[in-house]
């Protein structure tokens, strides 16, 4: 919204309760001032759905190490600061993973600094000094009126590398909600403000509140409390050995008898942590044994506790199914009845063992406990039975992975039948739906190419792979995959780019070159952000770029068109070529499609018995489980 358009928005909106304010007397302004304030909790009702869908993304995140970045400017911008300053000594959580950052810097705490708020080339500064890491940090924007060219610009660069981004505002419709930069938009509307404008009154108030809620939410869910006790507690000075002591007796009863004396002796074995302590006097276990049980919980006591005390899990009415899609991307889980009907889902951040093993089995218990939610509110997946589970996550094939994660599946759920394979396998259950053609190739081209052909063997139903090609990774060769395309479209904008400065190019950047520089940058191009790591998802993220412009840049078209040559060439190319070990005619072949990348052009290559694209693979596997529950049971 632009500046000519300032009074249509809420924050700026004529109270008609308070336009004699200056001439009420001091109780009936406090009065009317209290009346208004009244008007704040009632507006973060509606926004609860999307206060607690962004608490679901940040946990995975912030449980793997990652860090959230508060930006703001003006009262918003010191709100932020002020709810991420307070989360290390309230959870003991790390200093340096809440961050909060004020447009203008640590001097406009105090002072504002004039003009700062607008600068777009001061965020883009602001948040290339951070080295973001899109696979693990989020960004919350916090912008009352919904506009503020800042706020924009920092929730604009943090979803181009494609990290989790909040928007918090008090107006609607705004700027910043229809920018498309917010995975999450949480718009509380408390009313016109008391005096016109200051937004650091009631849009203050519930900004506070929905921070608040974000962060004490984000800390719930990552183990932080037990109940509501604050157990990650760290006792470090005198008044915080007194509150461990008084925890530790109040929520355990091996140790409500124990001396001052004794319990400090405990706490002192457990690195001063009340948590384990906990867990050492009410299990009798070690302290090395506890820590191992709190790694495996994910750090939640209560599930720690409850894999000792653990009851006969509920078993209920309805036979319930889970099947798990955890890839680089995220971790969707799936939970249907034994008819195959969706009962909840559950969509988290990535799961990939072979990237982070401990990571990937907090991220898939936050997963499914999630869809589990959907059901029964009042309990975990742990607490109930699945009659059969099928877990389809992306490393399951690197040796000792899947022994080490079939070990862990008790602290997670309780499973009577349970099949662990790679995710590509579950697109291959897709093969059930054309029972007359029993061999069928996955192709997958999202954030990296692969392609896998099945073979249904006489007498029997499930699929087996017999084939693979590709999915070599994106430092050997991911053609066709997100990385790639982003690659030849980054060589491409820094080509022209270059030639241009060099005098080899009269001509004006094309369309998708400047968009590319716009969006991106020239400096995280180059990739001199200082943390390699980020390198694949930040070249990745031009691929959307790419996708989104190739219906109307014929540049962009071509970029896309060679991506998919090079995809049919030499991921697909090897597998339908009649000298390929279980090859199999295309025209006795069924292809199955999956990921975000185009794959255009394959009906005028190659002629298959059925081409079909899965837009979800858990509810394809869970499906699957699903029928073969009802085939046994026959």
């Amino acid at each position: 919204m632009d500046l000519e358009n300032l009074a249509r928005l809420q924050t700026e909106a004529v109270n008609p309760r308070t336009a004699a304010i200056d001439r009420m007397s001091t109780l009936d302004m406090c009065a009317a001032i209290n009346r208004e304030d009244h008007n704040v909790a009632p507006s973060i009702v509606p926004c609860l759905p999307d206060i607690a869908s962004a608490i679901d993304a940040l946990a995975p995140r912030v449980q793997r190490g990652g860090r959230v970045i508060y930006v703001g400017a003006g009262t918003s911008g010191r709100l932020g600061i002020l709810d991420a300053s307070e989360i290390p000594p309230t959870f003991a959580a790390d200093p340096g993973q809440f961050i909060g950052l004020i447009a203008g810097g640590d001097a406009a705490i105090r002072r504002a600094q004039e003009g700062a708020e607008d600068s777009a080339s001061l965020a883009k500064a602001d948040m290339g000094s951070l080295n973001l890491n899109p696979d693990l940090d989020s960004l919350i924007g916090i912008a009352a009126s919904g506009r503020t060219p800042y706020v924009q610009a920092c929730l604009e660069f943090a979803k181009g590398l494609g990290c989790v981004t909040v928007g918090v505002v008090c107006a609607d419709p705004s700027a910043i909600g229809n920018s498309g930069h917010v995975d999450f938009l949480i718009k509380p509307l408390p009313g016109p403000e008391v005096v016109t404008g200051s937004t650091r009154l009631k849009a203050g108030t519930a900004t506070k509140l929905v921070l608040n809620m974000l962060s004490t939410g984000t800390m719930i869910r990552v183990g932080k409390t037990y109940g509501n006790m604050m157990v990650d507690l760290v006792a470090s000075n005198a008044k915080l050995r007194q509150r461990s002591r008084n925890i530790l007796r109040r929520l355990s009863k091996r140790a409500s008898t124990l001396s001052d004396t004794q319990i400090d002796g405990l706490l002192s074995q457990c690195n001063q942590s009340v948590k384990l302590a906990l867990l050492v006097a009410e299990t009798g276990r070690s302290v090395e044994q506890c820590r191992e049980d709190l790694e495996g919980a994910g750090q939640r006591l209560a599930d720690a506790l409850s894999s000792h005390t653990r009851h006969e899990p509920r078993r209920g009415n309805t036979t319930l199914v889970l099947c798990v899609d955890g890839g680089g991307t995220k971790c969707a889980a799936v939970i249907t009845d034994q008819n195959g009907n969706v009962l909840g889902r559950g969509v988290v951040g990535p799961c990939n063992l072979s990237d982070d093993w401990k990571g990937a089995i907090m991220t898939l218990r936050a997963a499914i406990d999630t869809a589990m939610q959907n059901i029964d509110p009042t309990i975990t997946s742990h607490e109930y039975h699945f009659e059969s589970a099928w877990l389809g996550i992306a490393g399951m094939d690197r040796p000792g992975l899947r022994e080490g994660l079939a070990a862990r599946i008790p602290s997670v759920m309780d499973v009577s039948n349970l099949r662990l394979t790679n995710d590509v396998d579950l697109l291959a259950a897709t093969m059930s739906r054309y029972p007359t053609i029993r061999s069928a190739i996955v192709l997958i081209a999202g954030t990296g190419s692969v392609a896998m052909r099945y073979t249904v063997q006489p007498g029997s139903s499930e699929p087996t792979r017999v084939a693979r090609s590709g999915g070599w990774g994106h430092l050997l060769g991911d053609e066709g995959g997100g990385y790639a395309i982003g690659r030849q479209a980054i060589r491409h904008t820094l080509r022209a780019f270059e030639d241009q400065r060099l005098g080899l190019q009269q001509e004006t950047l094309g369309t998708l070159e400047q968009a590319i520089l716009d969006q991106f940058g020239l400096a995280v191009l180059l990739g001199d952000q200082g943390q390699p790591a980020n390198a694949k998802s930040r070249i990745a993220a031009v691929a959307q770029l790419v996708l989104s412009m190739a219906p109307t840049d014929s540049t962009a078209m071509q970029i896309l068109s060679k991506q998919i040559s090079n995809l049919l060439d030499t991921v697909l190319g090897p597998l339908v070529d009649a000298r390929c070990a279980g090859a199999v005619p295309c025209s006795e072949t069924g292809l199955i499609l999956s990921g975000g990348v185009l794959t255009q052009g394959i009906h005028q290559r190659m002629q298959f018995a059925y081409i079909e694209t899965v837009e979800d693979p858990g509810v394809v596997g869970a499906e699957y489980l699903a029928s073969w529950l009802q085939s046994n049971q026959n």
